[in-house]
């Protein structure tokens, strides 16, 4: 199944805003800070257009990073490249996980849609003889999600 990252697009904007009003309280000077705004510029339009998609197989999983339509990063993992999977809490009420990789770096899944990625995430490591740690907060949050659910 294909799940993408949800990511916040308001700071962006404010950024950008800030870049603008810099460039134009700049226009008339040729200095570092009328670059430096046209950089943050470039930046900001471009992290627009950043997109990351999840997707899980039977017997692989496929992380990706794209840029418009572009493969930027791509990281095809079995489950003999996975060393352990470790579930934690991250905030106040969102459910996440490490892929904790024997060769290359470690893989952060957290907000994601749709939400069930951490059910297919385990069921994943149970099919496959993957290792799995929980966090005491991450128990908490799975207490809490079946009492609401009873």
């Amino acid at each position: 199944m294909v799940y993408k990252l949800v990511t916040a697009k308001g700071p962006i904007f404010i950024i950008l805003f800030y870049a603008f009003i810099a460039f134009f309280l700049t226009i008339n000077d040729s200095g570092f800070s009328k670059t430096w705004s046209i950089f943050l510029m470039i930046f900001c339009i471009v992290s627009f257009y950043i997109k990351t998609e999840f997707i899980i197989n039977q017997d692989n999983m496929n992380y990706k990073i794209r840029i418009l339509h572009f493969v930027f990063f791509e990281k095809k993992l079995s489950p003999s490249d996975l060393n352990k999977i470790v579930f934690n809490r991250y905030g106040w009420a969102m459910k996440g996980a490490s892929l904790k990789l024997y060769k290359g770096l470690n893989l952060r899944i957290v907000h994601f849609l749709p939400e069930d990625v951490m059910l297919q995430l385990e069921t994943f490591a149970i099919n496959n003889n993957v290792s799995i740690s929980k966090s005491k907060d991450y128990l908490l949050l799975e207490r809490r999600e079946k009492n609401r659910q009873e």
